[in-house]
């Protein structure tokens, strides 16, 4: 979890405004200060560039990169568009925060800005010949970039938009955030705190981040012992608290505890690992649709899910071999961690309900069960075998054709999930 300032902080780096600012800002810093670095250089440069020469090519740079950067903004908005109609308008946040588009955009501004400031330096004369020389050096330069950024960013616009691009975008951030995730079993019991009181949002809102610190600090400083009832992804309103406090406080202390909960319209994906497996199986479905009728998808999806599953048991295994002392942490303040069986609904449930009538996807979803079933037989064992027992009986329900539903049976039976427990499933 991060901090208040660092949850902020974040959210404007990754912003698309950030970037073509600062490289605005840049450039015209850098022409701005060649007039005071004049007077340093040697007396032999000053008839090396007239200033019919810089005007020119500076004049052709800022006509062309105006009609680039439009370009590439509409391109970007196209690719936008593309990534919400063909795989959800949930990854388009993540689409949005793309580097490489970012800085390419921001690069064709800030050298459009450049070339704006350089031909209106020039015109009123504000450049000496040592200047102008000064001044030639960082345009050729600065084209050198823009053809560089222009190749790079070609070659990313074969991917920008594509529904294989927003699946990897999906499941990269998916797994960060569940890297700092612990399981529901491995967090300490939360007392009940019968005596305390609840602590409720000024405004209804998901909770997109825990400044889990600074709760911390403020419980230190006010005696007090926290359990949080609404996590990263949970929706608080006057009916569902943030927290439970262990006794009252004023006021002006529950505003300061309210503070160190960020909530927004939308859920966030850094902090709310589930958010993750949600929009991938909304991808998944979204390709199972009948407009669409794209089951590869709907599979590729499914084994995404499944690695950010498998790489999560991992990492609890090593976090549990480091054997952290989590006592000291959860002294004051107690968060729920994830439920393993929370995690299996949110990332197969949605996609077997919409693929119940194609065996394939049945059998691609068994098979995942049974790879993070033997994957880690503790964490994954029971829950799977529940859920593998619902995916079955729902696929019988919908599939019309008996062979089929024989098919899949006894390939149940073969990756590990019995016949019988599909016949008690229906």
């Amino acid at each position: 979890m991060l901090s208040r300032a660092e949850f902020l902080v974040n959210r404007v780096l990754r912003s698309i405004w950030l970037r073509p600012a600062a490289y605005a800002a840049g450039a015209a810093l850098v022409v701005l200060i060649t007039p005071l670095i004049d007077p340093f250089l040697p007396f032999e440069w000053k008839e090396l560039v007239s200033a019919e020469t810089n005007e020119a090519v500076l004049t052709i740079l800022a006509s062309s990169l105006l009609a680039v950067a439009i370009f590439s903004l509409s391109t970007m908005v196209a690719a936008l568009r593309s990534a919400s109609s063909s795989a959800t308008p949930r990854a388009r946040a993540l689409m949005i925060e793309d580097a490489a588009a970012q800085n390419a955009i921001s690069t064709f501004i800030g050298a459009f800005l450049f070339s704006l400031l350089g031909v209106i330096g020039s015109l009123l004369g504000l450049y000496s010949g040592s200047g102008r020389v000064i001044l030639f050096a960082l345009t050729v330069l600065l084209v050198l970039i823009v053809v560089a950024t222009l190749i790079r960013w070609l070659q990313r616009l074969s991917r920008l938009g594509d529904v294989t691009e927003a699946i990897r975008r999906v499941e990269e951030v998916a797994q960060t955030a569940f890297d700092h995730a612990p399981a529901a079993h491995n967090v300490d019991e939360p007392p009940t705190l019968d005596d305390g009181v609840n602590l409720y949002p000024k405004a209804p809102g998901f909770v997109q981040n825990v400044a889990l610190e600074d709760l911390k600090a403020l419980c230190e400083r006010l005696n007090l012992q926290v359990v949080v009832k609404a996590p990263p992804g949970a929706f608080a309103d006057a009916g569902a608290p943030l927290a439970r406090l262990s006794e009252p406080v004023d006021p002006a202390c529950e505003d300061e505890l309210c503070a160190c909960f960020n909530l927004g319209s939308d859920r966030d994906f850094r902090s709310d690992p589930c958010f993750g497996l949600i929009v991938l199986s909304e991808i998944a479905s979204k390709a199972l649709s009948p407009g669409v009728n794209d089951p590869g998808t709907a599979i590729h999806t499914i084994r995404a899910i499944q690695r950010v599953l498998h790489k999560w048991s991992v990492r609890l295994a090593e976090a549990a071999d480091e054997d952290m002392d989590s006592a000291d942490q959860t002294r004051r303040v107690f968060l729920p961690g994830i439920s393993v069986r929370h995690a299996l609904d949110c990332g197969f449930d949605p996609i077997s309900f919409d693929g119940a009538n194609r065996p394939v996807i049945t059998r691609t979803l068994l098979s995942a069960l049974s790879g993070l079933k033997a994957q880690d037989e503790a964490l994954f064992g029971a829950q799977a075998d529940e859920l593998a027992q619902s995916m079955l009986a729902r696929a019988r329900s919908a599939i019309p054709h008996e062979a089929d539903k024989q098919a899949l049976i006894e390939a149940a039976e073969r990756l590990g999930f019995r016949a019988e427990d599909a016949d008690a499933g229906v």
